[in-house]
C-alpha cells in the first residue's frame, strides 16, 4: 500500500468521526470538490487524491466549530481561532495521532492527517452586486497570500498563468507582505463572507475554494443532502451533485491527463494504530 492510500484510509477513520458527531447534532454537510468527483466518478477516492473535502451550510459549520469540548479524545480543530498561525477561514478536522509531511508548498509543512472543512455562504442575487461581492472576498484573499506565499501558494501548480507566475517571483524579492495585518483581512474577509445567510440565497457556494468564482451555484443545487456509496460507505452529497460539477469543473467524469494525476508530496511521519 503506498502513501497515498495509507493516508486515504487514515481520513476514512476521521471522515467516520465526523459524521458521527453531525448525525448526533443535526448538522447538514456535504462532500464537495475533488472528493465529490470521486463520489461520483469512483464511488471512492480520485485514486491519486489526498485528501477529503466537505462542505458546511454556515450555520451548520459554525455549530460544528462550536463544538469541539465535544470531540472524541484524539481528534481536534485547527481555525484560525485557535491556532493563529492557520491563516484561513476554514478549518480542517484532524487525528491528532497521525502526522504527514506535505512537501506541495515552497516550504514544507509537517502536520496531522485532516479532513478540510469549508462554510458553503450565501451570495447576492443581483449579478452586478454578486460580482463585486465575489471580488471583496478575493480581494482579501489575496491580501492573506502576499506574507504567506512561501506557505499557501501550491509551487507546482501545473499550467499557472504568466502573469501569477510574474507576481510570484516579485513577492519573492519585494517584503510587501510585511506591510499586510492577516488578522484584520481575516476578520474582514469572514465580515463580507456571513453577509448573506445561505438559507435565504438565491446563490451559494464555497468561496474559499480553489475555483474562485466558478464555486458560485444555485442555491437550490445544494438542497437537501442525498446518500452515495463512497469507499465502503455512503455519504452526504448535494441534492444536484451534477450541476454542481458541471458548472465548476466541466466533464468532470472524463479522466485527466497523465501528467495532470498528481497528488501532494507526502512523507508519513506516524499514523495512528489501529490494530
Amino acid at each position: 500500500m503506498n502513501n497515498v492510500r495509507k493516508v486515504q484510509m487514515t481520513q476514512m477513520e476521521i471522515l467516520r468521526v465526523f459524521m458521527d458527531i453531525c448525525e448526533r447534532h443535526r448538522l447538514r454537510w456535504y462532500m464537495i470538490g475533488g472528493s465529490l468527483i470521486g463520489v461520483l466518478r469512483h464511488k471512492g477516492f480520485i485514486p491519486w487524491d489526498d485528501d477529503i473535502d466537505i462542505g458546511m451550510p454556515r450555520k451548520d459549520y459554525d455549530k460544528f466549530v462550536s463544538l469541539q469540548a465535544e470531540y472524541p479524545d484524539g481528534y481536534g480543530l485547527t481555525c484560525h481561532g485557535n491556532t493563529p498561525e492557520w491563516q484561513f477561514n476554514f478549518s480542517q478536522f484532524i487525528d491528532k495521532e497521525a502526522e504527514i509531511e506535505v512537501l506541495m508548498n515552497e516550504l514544507p509543512r509537517k502536520c496531522h492527517v485532516w479532513l478540510d472543512i469549508f462554510p458553503i455562504d450565501g451570495l447576492p442575487a443581483n449579478g452586478l452586486r454578486r460580482w463585486f461581492h465575489v471580488k471583496h472576498i478575493l480581494m482579501y484573499r489575496y491580501l492573506v497570500q502576499i506574507p504567506n506565499i512561501r506557505t499557501q501558494v501550491d509551487t507546482h501548480k501545473v499550467g499557472r498563468p504568466w502573469h501569477e507566475k510574474l507576481v510570484i517571483r516579485l513577492l519573492h524579492v519585494i517584503p510587501v507582505g510585511k506591510l499586510v495585518s492577516v488578522d484584520k483581512c481575516l476578520s474582514a474577509m469572514q465580515r463580507v463572507l456571513r453577509k448573506h445567510d445561505f438559507d435565504k440565497s438565491r446563490y451559494a457556494g464555497n468561496m474559499l475554494g480553489k475555483y474562485r468564482e466558478r464555486e458560485v451555484v444555485m442555491q437550490k443545487w445544494w438542497g437537501e443532502p442525498r446518500k452515495m456509496p463512497f469507499e465502503n460507505i455512503t455519504v452526504n452529497v448535494p441534492s444536484n451533485a451534477d450541476a454542481i460539477n458541471r458548472h465548476i469543473y466541466g466533464d468532470y467524469m472524463r479522466w485527466p491527463v497523465e501528467k495532470d494525476r498528481v497528488s501532494h508530496d507526502i512523507k508519513i511521519i506516524k499514523l495512528r494504530d489501529t490494530e
